[in-house]
């Protein structure tokens, strides 16, 4: 099965090809015996396009991303982000309880009323 490989603008390195219906790699039990579609491949996600060129092979990369552009995405592929394990030493901080005398109740919210205003009789 021929193939081609290209990197899009956002430097993300995609395979693509023909796929069918007919292929054990089908992405769909649903689809008519003998159709095809292109498959994009990249390590983040899966496309599919239905309608494309007979001519796909000889496209540039800048074409192939157009085409790209106008596939869905069957499988997107979720990497986990990469950590690190600290020591815990470096991580730790100590629980300092404060003082009750610096607890300070919340302020006024923003969108509260204004409090009331004193009349002139609670004055006297």
């Amino acid at each position: 099965m021929e193939q081609l490989s290209f990197t899009d603008s956002n430097g993300i390195n995609w395979i693509v090809r023909e796929d069918g219906a007919e292929s054990p790699r089908s992405l769909s039990g649903d689809v008519a015996p003998g159709a095809t579609w292109l498959r994009f491949d990249s390590e983040l996600e899966v496309r599919r396009l239905w309608h494309y060129p007979d001519d796909w092979r000889g496209l540039s990369p800048i074409q192939l991303e157009t085409l790209l552009d106008r596939a869905s995405t069957v499988i997107a592929r979720f990497r986990s982000a990469p950590h690190t394990v600290a020591s815990a030493a470096s991580t730790a901080r100590p629980i300092v309880p404060r003082p009750a005398a610096e607890v300070r109740a919340p302020g006024p919210r923003p969108d509260a009323p204004p409090p009331p205003r004193p009349r002139k009789d609670d004055e006297e």
